[in-house]
């Protein structure tokens, strides 16, 4: 049998953290970071300059009979809520990959970062999804803490849970047939990003937030679910603006039938097989048992596959595939920003061959993953001798597909109906990942945050520097849907970043100083073009056929 590279969309452990950020003095104090929303009373912790509010529930547990199903609204609360600790995550493997179990059910929660004293007049919200492949991660994620954004900027940050890996992306025809007002299944984790998005919208305000000035951003998964969101029609209107970072949900994705079938797998592996018992059978299983189902995680050249659980095509909740409604202007209208980093591709072809690869590796895997049809194109648009190694080659191929290539795709889709912002984020930081800009690399840029162990590196008075401009563009947009001072249409370094427009193809490199240039990748986005292929991260080969 022969065995595969695979890459995976997550951000990375040892980039920006995927647990608790490092602990940070804090008090409660008195009515100090105190407020009421519809839903009750919430007590925070004061920070000093900011407040947190940490685990405030936006639905109902998806407990029994409400696992996969809609989220429901979150039951009030009676007396004041201790929102002072930071929520258990949602189920999930972690990391990613491994056996380790984490998360529980009762996870519908958010964290909530405001300026201290809260804002004089309505402050933009960002309400930020995290990464993690949807199968790990939360909104406890180091790299996002949103503390010194709002101590900064003055804006306000929201992270939200979202269900994860079968618990959030199941399908099955029981499930699409369960509920006639809901004729679909499979996007679970989808539907508790517009739940939170909608608890924002009827509650944000109580923390100074301006309801109609909300920005929708995510990194990675993140960014993949933004995508999602901005061409789901049931969505449309909770957010105003959009950011993706390293992520954008223009491959094929998986069809109904597709999920259905994965999801008649996972019941049979669960021994859940009696048509009329289905569902009260996998509703029976543990957190445990439905986790360990089928192995999950991060594909590699390994002889035992990986599932890859994520967000389908339903007809409803996603209506058709995200590309084709990119295409046809069918997505919320609302300014971007949308980028990826100089080296995206790097640590998939590292995970994979950490210690390096052999020119016959290279075209084997090429050859795995996009088939007799096109693998001999790729090689002549990649040969390995025009790089420093076969593993620069297939990094390469794997950042400039999945990442370099797509965000240019989308942001030319966008333009036609709204402004956007184009980036590449190239800034090195040698003690996380040497000379490679990795995936995930600028996340703790964009919230300011000190990267977590094993680098536990601490960001230098250059990051901070960059890292500063780089809030500024963020929370600008935010606030305006233009990153830009205002009125500044020329300028220095940190002050300008042009619209993108398929004639200029201008961007911004993110990197000390910033510059603007054109055409990122421009020869081999033009030869992916053409292509509408499968995600490298999925569980079959790019080029596998459609369902």
């Amino acid at each position: 049998m022969q065995s595969r590279w695979r890459i995976s969309v997550l951000v990375f452990a040892f980039v920006a953290g995927l647990t608790l950020w490092p602990s940070q003095p804090v008090h409660v104090q008195g009515v100090s970071c105190f407020v009421t929303t519809a839903s009750g009373a919430v007590q925070g912790v004061d920070s000093g300059a900011s407040c947190s509010f940490l685990g405030v529930p936006f639905a109902a547990p998806p407990l029994a009979g409400l696992r996969w199903r809609p989220p429901q609204p979150a039951a009030p609360w009676s007396g004041t809520l201790s929102a002072t600790a930071p929520p258990l995550g949602c189920p999930a493997v972690f990391p990613l990959g491994s056996t380790t179990l984490q998360g529980n059910e009762d996870c519908l929660k958010m964290n909530i970062w405001t300026p201290d004293p809260m804002p004089a007049s309505p402050a933009p919200v960002i309400v930020w999804i995290h990464p993690g492949a949807f199968v790990a991660a939360s909104a406890n994620n180091a790299a996002h803490n949103g503390r010194r954004m709002a101590e900064r900027t003055g804006a306000i940050v929201v992270a939200p849970n979202y269900r994860l890996g079968p618990f959030g992306f199941l399908a099955h025809p029981a499930l699409t047939a369960e509920d006639s007002s809901h004729p679909s299944s499979g996007n679970y984790g989808l539907l508790d990003q517009r739940a939170a998005l909608a608890w924002v919208r009827d509650n944000i305000a109580a923390f100074g937030g301006d309801p109609n000035n909300v920005t929708l951003g995510g990194q990675s998964a993140g960014g993949h679910s933004v995508s999602f969101q901005m061409v789901s029609p049931g969505s449309a209107g909770h957010f105003h603006r959009a950011i993706m970072q390293s992520g954008y949900a223009s491959s094929w994705v998986d069809t109904l039938a597709e999920g259905e079938a994965l999801g008649a797998t996972f019941a049979q592996q669960l021994g859940c097989t009696i048509p009329s018992e289905v569902l009260t059978c996998l509703r029976s299983k543990s957190r445990n048992e439905l986790l360990l189902a089928l192995p999950t995680g991060q594909q590699q050249w390994a002889e035992t596959p990986r599932i890859s659980w994520g967000p389908i095509v339903d007809g409803l909740v996603i209506p058709d595939q995200p590309r084709t409604l990119f295409e046809a202007g069918l997505f919320a209208h609302v300014p971007l920003i949308v980028g990826a980093t100089r080296d995206e591709g790097w640590i998939y072809a590292d995970r994979s061959f950490p210690a390096g690869l052999t020119l016959e590796q290279y075209e084997a895997a090429v050859q795995t993953e996009f088939g007799a049809g096109i693998a001999a194109e790729v090689l002549a648009t990649y040969p390995a001798g025009d790089f420093a190694s076969p593993k620069h080659a297939l990094s390469q191929i794997a950042g400039d597909y999945e990442a370099v290539c797509e965000a240019r795709r989308v942001a030319r889709f966008v333009s036609r109906n709204a402004p956007v912002y184009l980036y590449s984020f190239e800034r090195e930081v040698a003690p996380v990942a040497g000379n490679q800009v990795i995936h995930g690399m600028d996340l703790n840029f964009v919230f300011g945050n000190n990267y977590a162990p094993p680098s536990s590196y601490v960001l230098s008075a250059d990051d901070l520097t960059l890292s500063n401009a780089q809030m500024d563009f963020w929370t600008r947009f935010a606030a305006t849907g233009n990153p830009n001072l205002p009125g500044r249409d020329t300028g220095q370094a940190h002050d300008v970043w042009s619209t993108y427009h398929g004639a200029s193809a201008k961007y911004l490199v993110l990197a000390l100083p910033t510059v603007e240039k054109r055409r990122p990748r421009e020869a081999a986005c033009d030869y992916w073009e053409g292509f509408f292929l499968r995600s490298l991260a999925g569980s079959v080969p790019a080029s596998a056929p459609y369902q």
